[in-house]
């Protein structure tokens, strides 16, 4: 689907707004059943947003729908009790004061049309017995919404901002950030309601649909969000302006009078860049990163079909909403002057806006199954990293320091590689662990499947997962049947182990040791009697004719090595040695036992030998042990500092943690 724009779009008056025809699209790209149309109020005195929305929703399950549910995200915020501040510690930093919190409210809720539904409204926690949380709401309704039926409600609602805080709020300077601000229906399945409560290490989950949205706010403040601005009106001291998304899952904005702006076009879709002065310097490299990303994207998987995007660097009073994704609007985040070797605004860029495919046009239930999206974007962001700004420099080219992308995912795993497994929701993580299974490890898991099927495999695996599942909620299994169907394998087996369970990857050469000795001539294990090497017995000359070799007795070495797999995870890897006259040998072991030995004898020395030679597995927890030397002396490995380590973590704690 091509993006197009309709030609009236520019005229469109605010009285007369179509709600589900087509405005951006000539056809929808989704199911389109959760629509909202909503008129709101920025209150920028009392902080808060004001107004009605009308939802017109659908069932798309099998079920009929009795109830409705709606998430109220900002409610984590209304007291220091909430689920979300208590799995955060208790406090809620900035929000130990009531005058800080946030919370959302709704005043009155009705069947178009129809009945007042207020009074049967009631709040319920589907995860945990807390009382004190109030982030879903559950809305009886009068008569069921049968499979295919639909249904329109309109809802007044008021939200208070709290000060900056997760991704959302208010900061000096009349900044405000605007984010699950809204009562957001859940995901009716074919087994119920999926509407979570708002957990410290979850992010949301939610059915497609057009955005109709009217903001009125004063007239000095700049704008940024999701959709498509259509038209502003001013009056007096105020504007309102007309935005519009179709095909999208959710709507965030931003205003303030203190941005400036930067336009460019690529590839058709126009790029605005939404930052503070002090920022000014990184704003090409924002830009440059955004092109690459959706040159690399489109290229890879699947074209953006938007005719819009804005990414925003906040400024630096309010931070913590950097880092973050929304539909057709991304959060980064930069310093002043930040040195060009250090690749943070690219990388959080990067990030950010792969999110754009994988999430928002493939939308799974980052509850549930974070790694489908943190997972598979962390990948995605290491391939594109990794071909941008280099294999060992695409985080950190500064002087005396050098570090990749995949290098850094690695030494966050390592620390904790056995503490949890990856496909668990997303808030049952044990001791925090959250970001290290959802984005580090299942990253290194698909670069060690890439590794193992080759690179052009799973780019085919990749672009049919998203060309199959875009636009709508696949699980975990959908993406293991894509590699099995693309493969032509079974390879449940490997997703068994580093997806569903716990264990650790750990091969290492445990010993090697060579030796002198006289034998005929030839090459065979003395553990299987097996002919390793073909014995040389004739070779043709230039003639055609043979000239038969040797046979006369060679000088051999006879050489053991011993392989263990240390961890619990079993895969195929290789084996290479390495001899002193510069020859090699390379076996493929199934990994299977806990050792595995070869004996070798051959006209050289053993030098060294090595597991996994070329890196292909990227979760082995300790590259140090892959390879020794028969002096005893290890082959060169790269470590990776610990004061570096810190040093780069401290970074993305300054510009907040990445979505």
């Amino acid at each position: 689907m091509k993006r197009t724009i309709v030609a009236t779009v520019a005229g469109i008056a605010l009285l007369f707004r179509p709600l589900i025809g087509q405005i951006i699209f000539e056809q929808p790209l989704s199911p389109r059943n959760a629509n909202y149309r909503m008129e709101i109020l920025l209150d920028t005195e009392k902080k808060q947003i004001r107004g009605n929305e009308i939802l017109t929703w659908r069932n798309i399950s099998t079920v009929a729908a009795r109830e409705l549910q709606f998430h109220l995200y900002m409610n984590a915020f209304k007291n220091n009790q909430s689920t979300h501040i208590s799995e955060s510690g208790g406090s809620g930093g900035k929000l130990r004061t009531k005058k800080a919190w946030g919370w959302t409210d709704i005043d009155a809720v009705r069947i178009v049309d129809g009945p007042d539904l207020t009074p049967a409204l009631s709040f319920i926690r589907p995860d945990d017995d807390n009382e004190q949380d109030q982030t879903v709401v559950s809305i009886r309704l009068p008569r069921a919404v049968p499979p295919g039926g639909e249904i329109s409600v309109s809802i007044d609602f008021t939200t208070q901002l709290p000060i900056v805080f997760r991704r959302n709020g208010y900061a000096a300077d009349n900044f405000f950030f605007a984010a699950q601000w809204f009562p957001k229906i859940g995901v009716l399945e074919n087994d119920g309601w999926n509407c979570h409560q708002f957990h410290s290490s979850t992010e949301f989950f939610a059915d497609y649909g057009v955005y109709d949205v009217t903001l009125t706010l004063p007239r000095e403040m700049v704008v940024g969000s999701t959709g498509v601005p259509l038209e502003t009106i001013e009056h007096d001291s105020l504007k309102t302006l007309h935005i519009r998304a179709e095909d999208v899952h959710d709507f965030a904005w931003t205003a303030w009078p203190g941005y400036l702006v930067a336009e460019t076009e690529h590839n058709g879709v126009t790029i605005i860049h939404l930052y503070e002065k002090d920022h000014a310097s990184t704003v090409e490299r924002t830009l440059n990163a955004m092109k690459m990303t959706m040159d690399y994207m489109e290229n890879w998987v699947g074209e953006y079909p938007y005719p819009r995007v804005t990414v925003v660097h906040p400024p630096t009073q309010a931070m913590e909403v950097g880092g973050m994704e929304y539909p057709m609007f991304i959060t980064g985040g930069s310093f002043w002057h930040m040195p060009e070797g250090i690749k943070a605004p690219e990388m959080v860029t990067v990030h950010e806006f792969g999110h754009n495919w994988f999430y928002h046009m493939i939308g799974n239930n980052e509850f549930e199954e974070a790694w489908l999206d943190e997972g598979i974007n962390s990948y995605a962001e290491m391939r594109m990293m990794t071909e941008f700004y280099g294999e060992h420099t695409s985080m950190f080219d500064i002087p005396g320091f050098q570090m990749g992308e995949i290098a850094m995912q690695r030494q966050n795993y390592i620390k904790v590689p056995r503490w949890d497994r990856t496909l668990r929701p997303a808030w049952t993580y044990i001791g925090g662990n959250y970001a290290t299974f959802s984005y580090g490890k299942p990253a290194l898991m698909l670069v060690t499947l890439e590794n193992y099927l080759t690179r052009p495999v799973m780019d085919r695996v990749m672009r049919t997962f998203f060309q199959r599942w875009k636009f709508r909620h696949p699980s975990s299994e959908d993406f293991i049947a894509v590699v099995n169907e693309v493969t032509g394998e079974d390879y449940n087996w490997f997703f068994d182990q580093l997806l569903k369970g716990s264990g650790d990857l750990d091969y290492r050469v445990a010993s090697v040791w060579t030796g002198k000795g006289v034998t005929p001539a030839g090459l065979f294990d003395s553990d299987s009697g097996k002919v390793l090497l073909p014995v040389k017995t004739s070779e043709p000359d230039s003639s055609g004719a043979g000239t038969e070799a040797s046979e006369e007795a060679a000088e051999m070495f006879k050489s053991t090595v011993r392989i263990n797999r240390a961890g619990e995870v079993i895969i195929p890897v290789d084996v290479l040695l390495v001899f002193e006259n510069g020859d090699s040998l390379t076996y493929t072991w199934d990994g299977a036992e806990r050792w595995q030995r070869y004996r070798v004898e051959y006209p050289s020395k053993l030098a060294w030998a090595s597991v996994d030679p070329e890196r292909k597995l990227v979760l082995d927890k300790n590259f140090s042990n892959n390879s020794m030397a028969v002096t005893q002396r290890k082959a060169p490995v790269n470590y990776i500092t610990a004061r570096f380590i810190m040093f780069f973590e401290t970074a993305l704690q300054i510009l907040g943690f990445m979505g």
